[in-house]
């Protein structure tokens, strides 16, 4: 249906301004497709996220406002006179790499066995062993940490060698003291992981797994014990001060380690 005016001609020039309603159905339909790329872009490859990483350092304790974190590893003696499924006896283990079996030789001349050895420390999101996931690992080289006096030879007088026992802070060994973990807490807001630990043995080709406490401290059975008890430290980041603080079980923020007079102790694992 069309609409009709009727008008009277006028003697003169005149304007005649008539009230006809225009939708500019086309008006920005350019930017309108545009936005719409951009959505359809964003459903199929994601949006960006930031997985900028940020550095956490120990948190500071007393006396003196400590910041070091210190491990202690210990290996299985195989000269024990009792066998792991029977001792009592705590001090067969022993933070020495010549109990792991290397020779004094290896260690003190850093031979490719000894060198290309390491600690690793995984980070998982759960201490339940069926559904955790691990987000981070840490490297503690054996080039760092204490020495022992230890013989190289009948002929020669003693060395110090290295034992595996660290003591890893912002100045001298430092390897293995910072984490680094996502700065933004919007993809992944984790703030509590649970450390477990293993050696790799350059020298057999196997990883050592390394347990908190040693198996002859378990009150029976050497081999069947709960594994998220005794195969994992709590470690809780604070994201406002960039700092981590280490806890043992039962993971209650206060039974912290990984201090001064309260080291963090990792002791091989043998299996049966």
């Amino acid at each position: 249906m069309s609409n009709q005016f009727y008008f009277t001609l006028p003697t003169t020039n005149k304007t005649i301004n008539l009230p006809i309603e225009i939708k500019w159905d086309f008006l920005n339909r350019t930017d309108s497709i545009e936005i719409y790329e951009d959505f359809i872009l964003g459903e199929v490859i994601g949006l960006p996220k930031d997985f900028e990483v940020t550095r956490f350092s120990h948190a500071e304790y007393s006396p003196n406002e400590q910041t070091k974190i210190r491990y202690e590893f210990y290996f299985w003696n195989q000269n024990s006179l009792q066998p792991i499924s029977t001792t009592t006896n705590v001090n067969d283990w022993q933070s020495s790499y010549l109990t792991e079996g290397f020779t004094s030789a290896e260690v003190y001349y850093f031979t490719n066995s000894f060198t290309n050895s390491f600690f690793k420390l995984d980070f998982y999101d759960t201490n339940d062993v069926k559904t955790q996931k691990n987000y981070f690992t840490v490297i503690i080289p054996v080039q760092q940490g204490e020495t022992m006096s230890a013989s190289t030879s009948n002929q020669t007088p003693n060395v110090q060698i290295k034992k595996p026992i660290f003591n890893l802070d912002f100045i001298g060994d430092k390897e293995g003291f910072f984490f680094y973990w996502l700065l933004d807490r919007e993809y992944l807001n984790l703030d509590t992981f649970y450390m477990s630990a293993k050696f790799f043995d350059a020298k057999l080709g196997v990883f050592v797994k390394m347990m908190t406490t040693p198996q002859a401290s378990l009150p029976s059975n050497r081999f069947t014990f709960d594994g998220s008890r005794y195969f994992f430290y709590q470690v809780k980041l604070d994201y406002d001060n960039k700092t981590y603080k280490v806890f043992e079980f039962p993971y209650d923020n206060i039974d912290r380690v990984g201090i001064t007079n309260k080291p963090i102790k990792w002791y091989e694992y043998v299996n049966p």
